[in-house]
């Protein structure tokens, strides 16, 4: 009670002084009343991903040991070279270029995001072109770039390993043969979700920062700690609280940073909407373990956004977590960056210039004028977010 009376009169004295220094044009001090209010929702995530109702295996330990058998195998795919592991390996759980290699000789044309607290996610792929997890892991699996992979192909690869045959079929409650080709490739997509809920890294350095910092807040000594000048940049001059927000760090919606881009993708949301809304695997479709209906109005506000905000969708990409973000370099949809202080260099400039990039920049992208101990107090805290396994 002791500590929770000191913050309430902490908190007035922050938004009286606020208010105070503001009628003198001078800064406010940091945290505002507000700002510390989203601090407090930095810091405490969970172990365990939202529940997936759309797919009843999704915490299933006996679908997350087949699906993580499957997840490393090469045999899914038609070259019988590339599995999912390929893409999604090591400590970061993606690639260390660019590109990834994909079958005969093929690269793809993002750079892959990691599978590291995949599930936390509200959309998948850097477009949107999936809206869970399970039905995300489809693309690359059928992808003539990736795994150039087809249902005959997983078919045969399931009926060959005696172990998945059976697995399967205890499992769904029927044989790989007895199984519709749309209907296999979902449920694969299941059993692969239900391991790469397993892959999570979440209590991470920055957390017990947090609340030291707010504890600092609370005895008015916020100045003196280590994290002040990394916090205040990310929430004030850095804004990168305006999209990266929540104990996920992201916003889960999609928006144009300027990112130089003259590939076939380069619109980014606005070509995959229309496709994701009509997909036979979206997770309002006859795939989906829900039946409700809500993922159904959920999708039907999508398509009415894709019309009436048409705009906002061009050259648009979802906002990555920043969560175990110094792990999952190269940076950017297209992997351009290589480290994270490029990344704010690339902030620091508003972007890439336009006519580089499809569509018009989302309006908080422009110069910051960091100084160089900005830019490094931000560095330092992006490296602080690496969680434990």
């Amino acid at each position: 009670m002791k500590n929770s009376s000191r913050r309430s009169a902490r908190l007035i004295t922050l938004a009286t002084l606020g208010l105070a220094l503001s009628a003198c044009e001078s800064e406010e001090p940091f945290p505002n009343f507000d700002e510390l209010t989203r601090l407090n929702e930095l810091h405490t995530m969970t172990r365990k991903p939202p529940a997936d109702t759309t797919n009843r295996l999704a915490d299933d330990v006996r679908a997350a040991s087949l699906g993580h058998r499957l997840f490393d195998d090469p045999g899914l795919s038609s070259c019988g070279t590339v599995s999912c592991k390929s893409c999604h390996d090591g400590e970061g759980k993606t690639v260390k270029e660019p590109t990834a290699l994909g079958c005969n000789g093929n690269r793809t044309g993002r750079n892959p995001p990691t599978t590291l607290n995949a599930d936390y996610n509200r959309w998948f792929m850097w477009d949107g072109r999936a809206d869970r997890l399970w039905n995300q892991a489809i693309l690359p699996l059928t992808s003539p770039i990736e795994m150039d992979s087809n249902a005959t192909v997983v078919r045969a690869r399931l009926n060959a390993v005696a172990s998945y045959a059976g697995e399967y079929q205890e499992l769904f409650n029927k044989s790989p043969d007895a199984t519709g080709d749309d209907e296999l490739l979902a449920n694969v997509g299941k059993l692969l979700q239900a391991y790469e809920r397993t892959t999570n890294r979440t209590a991470a350095p920055f957390d017990e920062d947090v609340k030291r910092f707010i504890a600092a807040v609370d005895a008015g000594t916020e100045k003196d700690d280590p994290a002040y000048l990394g916090l205040k940049t990310y929430f004030r001059k850095g804004q990168c609280i305006v999209c990266h927000k929540g104990v996920t760090m992201a916003d889960n919606l999609f928006h144009n940073i300027g990112v130089k881009d003259a590939s076939a993708g380069a619109p980014g949301q606005v070509d995959a909407t229309q496709k994701m809304l009509d997909w036979t695997f979206n997770a309002a479709g006859p795939y989906s373990d829900r039946r409700d209906g809500a993922d159904a109005l959920r999708l039907e506000a999508v398509r009415s956004d894709l019309v009436n905000k048409r705009f906002e969708f061009e050259g648009a990409y979802k906002t990555p977590t920043l969560r175990n973000i110094a792990l999952t370099g190269p940076y950017m949809h297209t992997g351009e960056l290589a480290t994270l202080a490029d990344v704010v260099e690339f902030y620091d400039k508003g972007g890439d210039p336009v006519g580089t990039f499809v569509g018009t920049k989302t309006v908080t992208i422009q110069e910051l004028g960091l100084t160089d101990e900005e830019k490094a107090s931000l560095v330092k805290l992006l490296e602080s977010m690496t969680g434990a396994l």
